[in-house]
Formats: C-alpha cells, structure tokens, sequence
C-alpha cells in the first residue's frame, strides 16, 4: 500500500473499482484498506450490522473496533439522526438505487459529532445476491468550516458584519426580481450618517469605526426578517424593504432614524450621538431594478441632506 494510499486518496478505496474482490471475498478487501488512515471503510451486513473497521474509522469517529464492531450501522450517529430514522433510510436507499452519498452528521466519541460525506455500496457475492454494504466515510468538519469561512470573508463587510456591497447588490437583485414576478411591494432606502468626517477629524478613525457598528446594529434590531441590509462603503448603508411600498417605507426608515439618534454611541470618547439621513425609492416601471431604485434612493437622501439632515425624504417625480 503506498503513503498516498494510506492517507486520503479514495480511488484507493473506492469500492465500485473493487467489485469483483468485494464479491469473491469481502473480508479481503477489509484487510486491504484496513490500514488506511485518511478514510472511514467498512463492511456491514445485509442485516445492518458492522462487520469490520478499520484504522481511519477509528480515527474519525474516536470509536474503537470492540466498541463497534457487530453494533448496528446506527450506533455511527447521533441521537437526532437516529430519532429521524436516517441510518435506516440510507441502508433502504443503497439498498434500492445500489449507490448512495451525502453529507451528514455522525457520532464521534461519546457524545461528540462531525461533519461526514459518506458513501454507501452494496455488495453482492458472485451470483448477484445481496450480501451487505460497505461504507467510506470522510471527515470534511474543517473543509466545511474553512469555506464557510471563505465565503463570509468574500460576503460580509469586516467591519460592521453585515452583507458588503456585493452580497447585498446579489441579495437586492433576487428579491427584486421576486417582488417583481409576483407584482408585491418593495422599497430600497439609503442612509448615510451625518457629519460622519468630524466625528473622525475629533475622535479619531477607531471612534468613527465603533460609530459605523452602533449604526449597523441599530439597523439589525430595527429591521424585521425578511429586510436585507448592507454596507456600500464608508459611512453609506442601504436597506431592502420587501412588501413595503412608498408610505410603509417612510415609516419604517422613520422609526430607525429615530432608535439611531435616541441611541448612544459607546465610545472611549464617551457617549455620542450621531444621526442619519435617509432616502426612500418604491418599485415602479420607471424604477424596476436596483440601480435604478438606489438612483433615486441616492437623490432623496441627498434631498434630506439639502433639508437639514436626520430626516427621511423620498423620491419622487
């Protein structure tokens, strides 16, 4: 067995590359992989019962070869899988189709659990009768775990933590084209906090920072459910207002502007207050997407501006 074979590579396991061995002599192909290490193999019985395990099964799960060896296939995962009748679905499955593969949940230790892609085959001697299964199994916890965190990087501004401009304008335009496929109400609003270069220019760019969180939190409480939320830059947010037309908008924008400017900033400066303009667009056929809605959200923010700021203004024609 080479190094390559022993660690991950699951061509070296792979049992539909093994179906003559698994069908002349199954106990064979155990003693085969037995030693492999970066995969979870085994044999179970057309009963549902595990026959062999070997080194990476071990490994994996932190369960040992008498602790599991003539178990049920069940006793591989947690109470919640085995309460929604998961392990004997993926036997029915395998059983049926002959083939079988997914991500899941299963058991480590005593009480412990991880993130597997398994493979499920069934084995059939060599008259065709079915004569059990065999498993391969992988620990992808960390795999999932690092691209969870690649894709929170790529999406979400580090900062304050919510969407950035690009998972926003993604997350915008499906619910725009939603609202617009079933004729419902959206509005897109704009804030941008006010007088935010001297907040910086007399606190200082960590005060300004810790400014711009407080607004995206006051904006994460004042939001329902189904509003989407981002960060465009700077100190320029904007909000996706689904099944809420021009008037509902405006009152909603209004009760935020209020929580932000009622609200304290805490800050090594001490507390501060700041506030926000807003601007307010509705879906229209003169405004059916996105760019044109933060257009015209853009002008009647800077309407709000011209008028005072800490006000909300929407555009109109």
């Amino acid at each position: 067995m080479t190094s390559s074979a022993a660690g991950g590579d699951l061509r070296a396991v792979d049992p539909r590359r093994f179906t003559g061995l698994l069908a002349e002599s199954p106990l064979a192909y155990a003693a085969m992989v037995q030693s492999i290490s970066g995969f979870g193999v085994y044999l179970i019985d057309a009963r549902g019962n595990i026959l062999t395990w070997n080194h990476g099964a071990e490994l994996q799960t932190g369960l040992t070869h008498d602790e599991i060896v003539r178990q049920p296939y069940a006793a591989l995962f947690d109470d919640a899988s085995r309460a929604a009748g998961l392990p004997g679905q993926i036997l029915g499955f395998a059983k049926y189709h002959g083939h079988y593969s997914d991500e899941h949940w299963r058991r480590r230790g005593a009480d412990g659990r991880f993130q597997a892609l398994a493979t499920l085959d069934i084995v059939r001697d060599t008259q065709g009768t079915h004569t059990g299964f065999v498993e391969v199994v992988r620990d992808i916890t960390a795999d999932r775990k690092r691209e969870k965190a690649l894709y929170t990087q790529a999406t979400t501004d580090t900062l304050t933590g919510l969407p950035n401009r690009g998972h926003f304008t993604e997350k915008a335009e499906q619910e725009i084209e939603r609202a617009r496929r079933y004729g419902d109400p959206l509005s897109v609003a704009m804030l941008d906090v006010d007088h935010f270069k001297a907040v910086n220019d007399n606190y200082g760019h960590h005060v300004g920072d810790i400014a711009l969180q407080h607004v995206a939190e006051v904006l994460r409480q004042s939001a329902r459910k189904i509003d989407i939320i981002g960060r465009l830059g700077g100190e320029e947010f904007a909000m996706v207002l689904p099944r809420a037309n021009t008037q509902p908008a405006i009152e909603f924008c209004g009760r935020t502007r209020i929580a932000l400017y009622r609200s304290r900033v805490d800050s090594p400066a001490g507390p501060l207050q700041i506030s926000a303009s807003i601007g307010v667009a509705t879906l229209s056929r003169e405004a059916p997407d996105l760019p044109s809605l933060l257009e015209r959200a853009d002008k009647a923010l800077y309407k709000a501006k011209r008028h005072g700021r800490n006000r909300v203004e929407t555009w109109l024609v």
